[in-house]
């Protein structure tokens, strides 16, 4: 796919994000790790590695310094965010985003939603500010929609 599709793809995700309500779609991922990279956003990452799409249609990734050219290439990203500590930095976006309701690649309904594992959820679940509340969703509230659309 060429950059416009992808860029098409990131659009029509956010603007699924905001007609559910659905403040961030977080993936999550290293060295290929959930598939869904593939689709969106079409970079990938050798180290540990975050894309945030919120729902007012800005993008952020996160990424080690040698994954960040390809990402920073990409031209998908309002911000690539270069990290020494991912941990550190997730937690920063996260509290920068400060999401009441995010969007994450787990699904009991659909295999490509679902490639999030248990260690990178619990990245998150440590990076999110000490008592904010937030809820999760799956990500096939949307994906599939556009799997259908862009023939994946």
């Amino acid at each position: 796919m060429d950059k416009a599709l992808r860029g098409q793809i990131i659009k029509d995700v956010t603007a699924q994000l905001a007609a559910l309500g659905i403040d961030v779609y977080l993936i999550l991922t290293s060295e290929g790790s959930d598939p869904v990279t593939s689709f969106i956003p079409g970079v990938g990452t050798v180290g540990a590695g975050a894309f945030a799409f919120t729902r007012e249609g800005k993008r952020y990734a996160l990424s080690t310094k040698i994954d960040a050219q390809d990402i920073q290439e990409s031209g998908l990203f309002d911000q690539v965010i270069r990290y020494d500590a991912f941990e550190q930095s997730l937690a920063e976006l996260m509290h920068t985003l400060c999401p009441r309701v995010i969007a994450l690649n787990q699904s009991m309904h659909d295999p490509r939603c679902d490639g999030l594992t248990v260690g990178r959820r619990r990245w998150l679940d440590t990076a999110m500010p000490e008592g904010a509340p937030y809820a999760v969703v799956s990500s096939d509230q949307f994906l599939p929609e556009l799997f259908k659309r862009y023939g994946e």
